[in-house]
């Protein structure tokens, strides 16, 4: 069953979430703390995919909610590109537009402390990005 990894990329913290493409449910996995470089966060990754058997990634990208891009989207664009660089594997870009707004949703729901949602988020809304990206295909 090929593994999929999706990301959350951001400067300070990557979330990361993984699937198996067979049962196609997005489970978080964990979140890594950014290096604001995107050559050295793919180098992380494509190690990550390696040790999880991923074949694939999907990488959410920041659109803005009018449907341009941004900054942080020209970033993820390149730490992308070099994602697929590094790792030889499929990148996938995804619309991630309120990923986060629903992964805060979750936290609140669950009623997580503050400490814990910091550590929490990234891999939820990784996990929203990859689920969504699955439904989708």
């Amino acid at each position: 069953m090929p593994r999929i990894l999706g990301i959350d990329y951001g400067r300070k913290r990557i979330g990361v979430a993984v699937a198996d493409d067979a049962v196609r449910i997005a489970t978080p996995l964990k979140m890594i703390p950014g290096r604001n470089d995107p050559t050295r966060d793919a180098r992380n990754l494509a190690d990550l995919a390696h040790a999880e058997q991923a074949e694939a990634f999907v990488v959410g990208l920041p659109i803005s909610m009018d449907g341009t891009d941004s900054e942080q989207t020209e970033f993820t664009r390149k730490f992308a590109a070099e994602l697929q660089r590094l790792s030889q594997k499929p990148v996938h870009l995804h619309d991630e537009r309120l990923s986060s707004f629903a992964a805060d949703e979750v936290l609140d729901q669950a009623d997580v402390t503050k400490a814990r949602r910091k550590e929490l988020l990234d891999q939820i809304a990784a996990q929203k990005i990859l689920q969504s990206f699955l439904d989708q295909s």
